[in-house]
């Protein structure tokens, strides 16, 4: 059955080729008045799929009978034994003994397409071992019979290979008298070509039923292959980061555990980094999503082209990276790996119209000196991150237990900050402005305290960083706005009409939230009160990692009737320019440039500069930690009209604010 379904359709270029057959013998050459065809751009020794095509042949005499052994129908078993079988090797060992044995072949070979124009041999049958010895042999796809298989997408069959237009010499050499290729396709694409190659003059030529199991075994291999490509894709996948294409954490966990192994037999050290980029929330919110994966695949480029074959780099998820380094013999040679990664990626990141400076935190610890498992590590370099960051970041921090301990108390810390919320347990304490000429107060400062239970009464330093970049930071401003509407409420039906100035965190810049929180809080207020009379401080480091940010939100404040003050002014890079770039109304002298006024000349520059500065623009200059009179004296001297510092009053609650102050 089998033989007459193969034979259906194809009985005429069946009588055609026999016809042929009884006229002539084959002995592998080609007539000298017989030219070559030019429909597939081959000779005429071509056949193309399920249709006799002339054979090379010789006007010798005698003839060659065919060998009907090797024709016939197809063996279902041998279709059976390719259905079951999975492993692509062994898949191609029965196809090729299947079809070499059947068409009386030497061996056969499949040959893989490789980006982007070239083939590559991947697997032999049976093939003389000088024919092996090209194994992997990579070639142009435009070059031999299986590029022209490829390329016109039709078998094509050669019977005198050294005498083909396709011939290599390479394979001259090793002996090919004559080729079949076959292309092999799935989903429409060309996948590799199938070689069935003889080193002695074939006995006879393929016919059309030969042509179709030719046919089928082909389509075989062709969804075998697509299986198999499907399978490594998976697999690549499931060790892989589908974007950059770095290991994956399931990868570097597996690389990690034989590193380590590794590293206690050889007695050499083992580096785990971990990094991620500066402020990568901002690039997405600039640039885009589309930008900010870019930059990843920037970084995982540049960083895999700065480290040895054997090092691992791994995308954890987000912006964040980790870094294996093995067979290490001291710590130089992961600092200089270190600050070699640091300074490649110090970068400017954008399009023409707007671009962003890129630095990146990273930390390490290096086993087996930290003893940890296989997380632990990981767990303990991403400590030394942290603190990179909490540093400024753009540096690299080797791991300690201090940074472990530091750590932990602050993960309890946000625990204990997010019941503090709940219990009331914060409380705001005021700090007069004053007129420094006369000591009146003008306006005061509200500052974060919290009552801890056990800890007593704890300043911002001893838990924002805590909880900077966390949802308790969104829910305190949420609480500090509160807070500063309700206390304006009750100084304003008393008739006190005092400026309060309050502090933002880096996350109401990131965040873009502020102003609509005041918004909303203002209209739940059950007392109408004039936001003229509170103003906001943005601390000058965190408004410069996020200058358009930071001024869209000034725009808005302004846009209410809120004032703002640029806090710590003096510890940011470029300060003085950021009087004209950013519309603000006063700025504050950082305490550290204040308390060494009396004896530094340097600091006594600095400070005349920027109150000079903040004249010439229209803006109000405001010192703070003012403690002695001899720097109240220096200010005065030089301009300054407003300030605060314990030399007039300590923070206060709110009560006692009212006690010490000329205008209760």
């Amino acid at each position: 059955m089998a033989r007459s379904m193969l034979r259906d359709g194809a009985q005429s270029g069946t009588e055609a080729l026999e016809r042929r057959r009884s006229q002539r013998p084959w002995h592998g050459h080609r007539r000298k008045d017989e030219p070559y065809s030019d429909q597939i751009h081959g000779p005429a020794n071509c056949l193309r799929q399920g249709r006799g095509c002339r054979g090379d042949e010789s006007d010798q005499g005698g003839g060659v009978a065919m060998d009907n052994k090797n024709s016939g129908s197809i063996d279902v078993e041998f279709l059976h034994r390719l259905v079951r079988e999975l492993d692509i090797g062994r898949f191609f060992h029965i196809a090729a003994e299947g079809l070499a044995t059947h068409l009386g072949a030497d061996g056969a070979a499949l040959i893989v397409r490789e980006e982007p124009d070239r083939l590559r041999y991947r697997f032999f049958h049976g093939l003389p071992a000088r024919h092996q010895s090209l194994a992997a042999y990579s070639f142009n796809d435009r070059l031999g019979v299986a590029g022209a298989a490829l390329h016109t997408r039709k078998p094509i069959l050669v019977t005198d290979y050294a005498a083909s237009p396709y011939a290599l010499p390479e394979y001259v050499e090793s002996g090919l008298t004559a080729s079949l290729c076959s292309p092999v396709t799935a989903d429409g694409r060309v996948l590799a070509i199938l070689a069935i190659s003889w080193f002695h003059v074939p006995r006879r030529l393929p016919d059309p039923e030969d042509m179709r199991m030719i046919a089928l075994v082909t389509d075989f291999v062709g969804a075998a292959l697509h299986r198999y490509h499907t399978e490594q894709r998976l697999r690549e996948l499931a060790m892989h980061d589908p974007l950059t294409g770095a290991a994956n954490r399931n990868l570097l966990y597996d690389r990690l555990n034989h590193a380590m192994t590794m590293a206690i037999r050889r007695e050499r050290l083992m580096a785990v980094i971990t990094f991620d980029i500066d402020n990568f929330k901002m690039i997405n919110d600039k640039l885009g999503h589309t930008m900010g994966d870019a930059l990843l695949v920037e970084v995982r480029q540049r960083v895999q082209d700065l480290i040895r074959v054997g090092d691992t780099l791994a995308r954890l998820g987000g912006d964040e990276f980790a870094l294996l380094l093995e067979d290490v013999s001291r710590y130089s040679e992961i600092e200089v790996v270190i600050e070699r990664i640091r300074q490649a990626l110090r970068i400017r990141w954008g399009t023409a119209a707007l671009q962003i400076a890129v630095s990146i935190s990273l930390g390490y610890t290096v086993y087996p000196v930290d003893a940890g498992a296989d997380q632990a590590l990981l767990h303990n370099a991403d400590i030394a991150m942290y603190e990179a960051k909490r540093a400024g970041g753009h540096r690299g921090l080797l791991f300690t237990h201090a940074m472990a301990l530091a750590a932990a108390h602050r993960g309890d810390l946000i625990l204990e900050f997010g019941r503090a919320l709940e219990r009331g347990e914060l409380v705001l304490y005021y700090q007069p402005i004053v007129d420094i000429r006369t000591g009146e107060m003008v306006s005061a400062e509200g500052l974060l305290r919290w009552r801890h239970p056990v800890h007593g009464l704890l300043a911002p330093p001893q838990f924002m960083g805590a909880i900077e970049h966390t949802y308790n930071s969104l829910k305190l401003d949420a609480w500090v706005i509160a807070e500063a509407v309700a206390v304006l409420a009750r100084w304003q039906s008393r008739g006190i009409f005092k400026k309060l100035h309050i502090n933002l965190s880096t996350s109401s810049i990131e965040n873009h939230r502020f102003c609509e929180t005041l918004r909303r809080t203002l209209a739940a207020s059950s007392a109408a009160i004039d936001p003229r009379y509170l103003g906001v401080e943005l601390v000058e480091w965190s408004t410069i990692q996020d200058l358009e940010s930071a001024r869209a939100l000034i725009m808005d404040c302004r846009a209410l009737g809120i004032s703002v003050a640029l806090d710590d002014f003096g510890t940011g890079y470029a300060s003085l320019q950021h009087l004209r770039s950013l519309p603000i109304d006063s700025i504050k002298i950082d305490s550290s440039f204040v308390s060494g006024l009396a004896r530094e000349p340097a600091d006594r520059i600095l400070v005349q500069s920027m109150i000079s500065a903040a004249q010439a623009f229209g803006i109000e200059a405001v010192a703070e930690g003012i403690e002695t009179g001899e720097q109240n004296q220096l200010l005065i001297a030089m301009g300054c009209v407003c300030g605060q510092g314990y030399l007039f009053a300590p923070p206060l609650a709110e009560e006692a604010l009212w006690l010490i102050s000329s205008s209760p």
